[in-house]
């Protein structure tokens, strides 16, 4: 039987070690954002209310359900609560199938039993529970319906925590009084793994039910390495020979020669030993049964005989059952024992050490979403808007994310007016000056945004965690963040062309000038978060993002000209975003033969101007006094600058804009994936 991915997105949670939530949203906030983008629009508001209301009753989160999640600097909820939040947003929309990944990690003893008995509540509400979980105490482990004990990937145990002192009688080592039973089951692993037989008997044990021989009783602790030994770390083992999982020469009769006499009648009997590998195989089978509850064929355990069966309900963490119902058994295959029954072995009853069963049999019928059903939960649109508004609630309240920027370019207009004075006057300083000056201001623009590089790299968990189980599209998430920042770079881009229009007296039109320098900030941002989706942390961002602006202010015309640059490198030319902003507002300021200059040519040299060149404009204009030295389109001639319209570079730098989101939307969708690495 196959899952499919889409299926199991479809049915199942992850909640993951670290909780990744938004500090500035409080735990209600926090919840009902899930409960929008988690649940149908056919759900009204009141009854998504009415299930956070529940949720926070359930997690015991009453207390605190308008309190800040907060993190290492704003204080906010507890270690306790902040998991039990994680958990919360991720069973808002009622899963049949939650994993955790280690949820009592980095608590105290309290939280993290307060933490466990609401997963415990939460499997018993109908979901599957499954959670990693180190050396868990004994109030916890006495929570948990099954564990799965694993030393170096290899299965060690599999069965109810009440179980493990009858395990380890078996393994001819009881459990000492007063000891608790897991605890000692971990001291066992670790004394076998320092050992020279290492972990073998132990899973040979566990897996086929294989008592130890005396040495392997007594194992002997490894000799100290030498640097000249070689590694040969199984090979005078006397149990790597059993190491297969499932061997051709498995058989029952194979597998007498080396048991007890009491464990060959077990087999004589037709109960076949488990094996480690059933409980990943039958993964499938009873996923699809406990979430679906459809009916299964019936298991055939034994060869021609029936075995009486002490166990009719088996549970991973949870009160799922196994459904085994009747089917016809002309559809099995190859019937393999699986563990339901209550084995004897010495006297010991396994009472609630019930391992899984297994049915090896074809199965035509593959585990995916149904054709009806949608993907995501909501339409784009109404995503949009939910992602929207917990943007602008995090903009807001984060108030650093719009000021430093605001500050930084208020500043600098400030600034950048006392060192040029008044720019207004026509003669040959001027040039040098405005054409300083707009180069210094698109760079200011530009690398001002590198603010955003760890915007998303901080938000990237958590929208990896929020899409994994598709809570929302990508592309929901690109336009929201797009949207609510266009009304703060319009506001950025207003206070610097307005502080600098006003106290130099620039000739040139304001509000091109804030168009332009708007469209700016539109593009640079779309740059800066394509770096942050690439890079793993915001030092190399920053560097990275740093680098390539200088690429584009060196190749943008203002310090080598188009024709200046090597053949090879003049691609450079046309990809640099700070081109076209510098064009335009070149353009802005020195297009037609409204504006005459003159002065001393030395003026402007040295400076970007270089070679002063004269336009067909100059020479053709017969209206133009005699004292006329240079015209503005002289100064755009020179710069090899040959558009005669600003707009057609405003769209040239949006169309930068729209690609780098659009590169940044299939990273999004394609290379940000809930995977370690």
């Amino acid at each position: 039987m196959q899952v499919t991915t889409s299926y199991m997105k479809m049915i199942s949670s992850y909640v993951m070690q670290d909780d990744q939530l938004f500090p500035m949203l409080t735990v209600h906030e926090t919840f009902m954002f899930a409960a929008e983008v988690r649940l149908p629009p056919s759900i009204s508001r009141a009854e998504k209310k009415k299930r956070v209301h529940e949720l926070l009753e359930q997690l015991g989160l009453t207390s605190a359900t308008h309190t800040y999640i907060g993190d290492e600097g704003r204080r906010g909820v507890s270690g306790g609560e902040r998991r039990r939040v994680s958990i919360g947003i991720d069973i808002i929309h009622k899963p049949s199938l939650l994993f955790l990944d280690e949820p009592t990690s980095g608590l105290d003893s309290t939280s993290a039993h307060s933490v466990v008995e609401k997963v415990k509540d939460i499997a018993k509400s109908g979901s599957i529970v499954l959670m990693t979980i180190h050396q868990p105490s004994f109030r916890i482990q006495m929570l948990l319906d099954r564990i799965t004990v694993l030393a170096r990937g290899r299965l060690v145990y599999l069965g109810s925590p009440t179980g493990v002192a009858a395990f380890l009688a078996g393994f001819a080592r009881p459990v000492p009084d007063g000891e608790n039973s897991l605890e000692y089951l971990l001291d066992v692993i670790k004394e076998y793994d320092e050992s020279t037989v290492g972990l073998d008997p132990l899973v040979l044990y566990q897996r086929d039910g294989i008592k130890p021989d005396q040495a392997a009783k007594t194992p002997l602790r490894k000799p100290p390495k030498t640097p000249r030994a070689p590694r040969t770390p199984y090979a005078k083992s006397p149990w790597t020979k059993h190491i297969s999982l499932r061997s051709s020469h498995f058989s029952v009769g194979n597998m007498n020669s080396q048991r007890d006499p009491k464990d060959q009648s077990e087999s004589n009997s037709g109960i076949h030993p488990r094996l480690a590998s059933h409980f990943y195989k039958d993964f499938s089978v009873w996923l699809y049964n406990g979430v679906k509850g459809t009916p299964l064929r019936p298991p055939t355990w034994n060869h021609g005989g029936r075995t009486q069966i002490s166990g009719a309900k088996s549970s991973m963490s949870s009160g799922h059952p196994f459904p085994m119902s009747q089917q016809t058994p002309s559809r099995v295959k190859t019937p393999v024992v699986s563990a339901i029954f209550t084995p004897v072995r010495e006297g010991i009853e396994y009472s609630s050490y019930n391992p899984s069963y297994e049915e090896v049999f074809e199965i035509e019928e593959v585990l995916d979403e149904p054709v009806h059903r949608h993907k995501f939960a909501n339409p784009w649109l109404r995503e949009v808007i939910v992602l929207c508004w917990r943007t602008t609630l995090n903009v807001i309240r984060t108030p650093e994310l719009f000021l430093s920027r605001e500050i930084v370019l208020t500043v600098m207009g400030l600034v950048l007016s006392s060192f040029f004075r008044r720019l207004n006057h026509f003669d040959f300083t001027t040039i040098n000056h405005l054409l300083n000056f707009y180069i210094f201001t698109i760079c200011l623009v530009f690398f001002s945004s590198n603010d955003a590089v760890p915007t998303f790299i901080q938000e990237r968990f958590i929208f990896i965690r929020e899409t994994s189980h598709n809570a929302y599209r990508s592309s929901s998430y690109v336009i929201s963040s797009l949207i609510v920042y266009l009304p703060f770079f319009a506001i950025q881009a207003f206070t610097f062309a307005a502080i600098t229009q006003y106290i130099l007296r620039i000739n040139s039109s304001i509000l091109s000038f804030w168009i332009i320098l708007y469209s700016s900030l539109i593009t640079s941002n779309a740059y800066v978060m394509l770096v942050s989706a690439l890079v793993p942390s915001y030092i190399t961002g920053y560097a990275i993002v740093i680098s390539t602006t200088a690429l584009f202010f060196l190749t943008c015309g203002f310090f080598l000209k188009r024709t200046q640059i090597p053949l090879v490198w003049r691609w450079l030319h046309y990809i640099s975003a700070i081109k076209y902003p510098f064009e335009a507002l070149l353009i802005n300021e020195f297009k037609g033969t409204k504006n005459c200059y003159n002065g001393d040519l030395a003026d402007l040299s040295p400076g970007p101007l270089g070679d002063v060149k004269i336009s067909q404009l100059h020479k053709d204009s017969i209206d133009l006094s005699q004292n006329c030295t240079l015209i503005g389109e002289d100064v755009l001639f020179s710069m090899d600058i040959s558009k005669e319209n600003i707009w057609l570079d405003i769209a040239i730098l949006l169309a930068w804009g729209v690609l780098y989101r659009l590169f940044f939307y299939v990273v999004l969708r394609f290379y940000s994936k809930n995977e370690r690495k």
